[in-house]
């Protein structure tokens, strides 16, 4: 083999390698933009706005969310006020829809795969005592108050891990309330409802009123003082008036006894002849 076929094998080989490196280039220029189109995306809208600028720029500022700077008031959750104000005819119908698949409630009604729950507000967690409750139910302490039955309905399986009921909650509030209003009415002597939460503004009002009040209180004073000006005033008009004129009496005076002095000392017509 010659000079001319060791080049040809020299080239082939160079060839060979450069184009493998520019597939490895190719490779990575086009993974990095599929990973910066999707992963970048993704990242990008799990930060916030604040998070982002402050990545962007060396010198940043807060920047508050949308739902913060709006301004609206967040809503209150209040269980005495909803049940004083609920439905007992509409909690009965959803009752029957949802819940006597498993329960009775009216009483001496059978257990069925859930407990008879005539009778179930205010009493204790797992106390009928022919029913086989779950473990997760039996070792729980407390009764069943409107709180306590507030949080079950909404979600069994979160309020008791492991509870062998399968249903899966009432999630709107006007359902759950009009179904727990309708258990108290079929529980003899059922404890009162809660006391509704007290409203701020009845607070904010009597805080005014206490301002006007005091506003008031304080502005007698400044009658008082414009009294005590016009006092001031008509005791210093005398005083005034009482100094003018002993200066002008003065006056007057002054000027008599200069006019006494200048006709003495005057000679008269006869006096002057005379000399």
């Amino acid at each position: 083999m010659g000079e001319l076929g060791l080049n040809k094998i020299f080239g082939a080989l160079l060839a060979t390698a450069l184009g493998l490196f520019a597939l490895h280039e190719l490779s990575n220029v086009v993974f990095s933009h599929g990973s910066e189109g999707g992963h970048g995306e993704e990242h990008a809208e799990a930060t916030s706005m604040s998070e982002q600028m402050c990545a962007k720029f060396a010198y940043c500022v807060d920047i508050a969310d949308s739902g913060s700077a709006s301004g609206e008031a967040e809503e209150v959750f209040d269980l005495g006020l909803l049940l004083a104000n609920a439905d007992v005819s509409r909690g009965e119908r959803t009752f029957k829809g949802q819940c006597t698949t498993c329960h009775t409630i009216e009483a001496g009604g059978s257990n069925g795969t859930g407990p008879n729950l005539h009778n179930v507000v205010g009493a204790d967690k797992a106390h009928h005592a022919g029913f086989n409750y779950s473990a997760a139910l039996s070792g729980m302490e407390g009764t069943w108050s409107y709180e306590n039955l507030n949080e079950w309905l909404t979600n069994p399986g979160s309020y008791a891990r492991g509870t062998s009921m399968s249903f899966a909650g009432l999630r709107r509030d006007a359902d759950r309330i009009n179904v727990i209003a309708y258990l108290a009415s079929n529980t003899e002597n059922p404890p009162p409802f809660p006391e509704p939460l007290p409203a701020a503004e009845e607070g904010s009002d009597e805080a005014v009123e206490g301002e006007e009040a005091t506003t008031e209180e304080g502005a007698a004073p400044a009658e008082a003082t414009e009294g005590d000006a016009a006092t001031t005033e008509e005791a210093t008009a005398p005083a005034d008036e009482t100094v003018s004129e002993a200066v002008e009496e003065d006056a007057d005076a002054a000027d008599a006894t200069a006019e006494e002095a200048f006709e003495e000392e005057a000679p008269t017509p006869t006096e002057e002849e005379g000399e």
